[in-house]
């Protein structure tokens, strides 16, 4: 879809494919759980879709969506230096910070681990189910503008 009626359609088809595409590859990993040594394989969608974005303003001459949200900025009333605030950093103003290891834990060399691909492949469907009903919306108004019976 080229953009039929406004850019947000071409976003939210843009968004429904590459949302696929990260099923596609979640999926791939999971069955490959017991392949020795398998290395999982991950799509970075959020900087896909804004790079698509940035092209597809730049071409057009339309504002980009912000890449944050209103909010984005504000933090949550701490009223304890050690409670969190919702940008990551404690009251006191110092940063939190989770470390990763890249260790194997597992003998094979296998490192895709259920949990991990199990919580993006439910993100992964929450995300689809709301652009899908974004999209389904527009052309609810789209049906109701042109006269729908």
């Amino acid at each position: 879809m080229s953009g039929l009626i406004d850019p947000t359609m071409s976003i939210l088809s843009q968004a429904l494919d590459g949302l696929t595409s990260q099923q596609a590859v979640i999926s791939s990993n999971l069955a490959n759980i017991d392949t020795p040594n398998y290395q999982p394989k991950a799509v970075d969608f959020q900087t896909a879709l804004q790079n698509e974005l940035a092209a597809q303003g730049s071409s057009t001459g339309t504002p980009l969506p912000p890449s944050a949200g209103p909010s984005a900025d504000v933090a949550m009333e701490t009223n304890d230096p050690r409670q969190y605030s919702s940008l990551g950093t404690l009251g006191d103003g110092s940063s939190a910070s989770v470390s990763t290891t890249d260790e194997n834990i597992r003998n094979d060399g296998n490192q895709v681990d259920l949990e991990t691909e199990m919580t993006a492949l439910t993100e992964t469907q929450i995300n689809y189910e709301a652009d899908a009903r974004l999209m389904s919306g527009k052309f609810t108004m789209l049906y109701d503008a042109l006269g729908g019976q």
